[in-house]
């Protein structure tokens, strides 16, 4: 698996599918952005927690959309995207929790005096990646476990990492520059979610590209 060719890939085919994403991505996009406006509202605690969990229900929508869209092509969702919950979207809620609990775990290493937050760090930057394959394995409906997604990325340890944490950083630094102008936050709200779209079709191609190598598929 070459990174560079999973990267130019990624923008390959998001162009490539760009009006099909446009209208799949649309009503998801809409919502994700009103929520990220949410933060500058006086709302009750109750609200914003209602608000965490819908942004993670959105955010689940953006994925499972993309990654079926690259996987499996346009026609794999309704032409206006998602708008029904399934087995498939509540399986893949769930393994966001667990891999937001296995990244919290792992955090706690970072109250270890002197050397905590680096070895948690090295940690998380050498675990997570390992596990990612879950997601798109999931999305197009092959039941990928993180037991899995560990044994598909062995003899892929350092491209998962500059996948799963390099690419999204690098592609993320516009999202932080514009959060860091004044009234800027709503650029660098656009920005986060087209850097979700992109990191999301990077694992894709990785988990197609892998599992190809594996497998012999076409």
């Amino acid at each position: 698996m070459e990174f560079k060719k999973i990267i130019v890939g990624a923008f390959y085919i998001v162009h490539e599918y760009r009006i099909s994403l446009a209208k799949a991505l649309a009503i998801p996009f809409c919502a994700y952005l009103v929520i990220e406006g949410s933060v500058y509202l006086d709302v009750p605690d109750i609200i914003n927690w209602f608000l965490a969990v819908l942004a993670w229900v959105v955010y689940a929508i953006i994925a499972i959309t993309t990654h079926r869209v690259v996987l499996l092509g346009p026609n794999s969702v309704p032409e206006w995207g998602i708008t029904s919950w399934s087995k498939r979207e509540t399986y893949f809620i769930l393994h966001i929790l667990a891999f937001g609990l296995i990244t919290v775990g792992i955090s706690l290493l970072g109250f270890v005096p002197i050397v905590g937050f680096i070895v948690a760090l090295l940690i998380i930057c050498w675990v997570l990646p390992r596990l990612s394959l879950v997601f798109p394995g999931i999305a197009v409906d092959q039941g990928v476990t993180f037991r899995l997604s560990w044994e598909l990325t062995e003899n892929h340890k350092l491209h998962m990492f500059l996948i799963v944490i390099l690419f999204p950083i690098l592609l993320g630094i516009p999202t932080v520059i514009f959060g860091l102008i004044p009234y800027g936050s709503f650029l660098s709200s656009i920005c986060a979610a087209f850097v979700i779209v992109f990191e999301v079709a990077a694992l894709s191609l990785a988990y197609q590209q892998i599992t190809n190598e594996i497998y012999g598929q076409d």
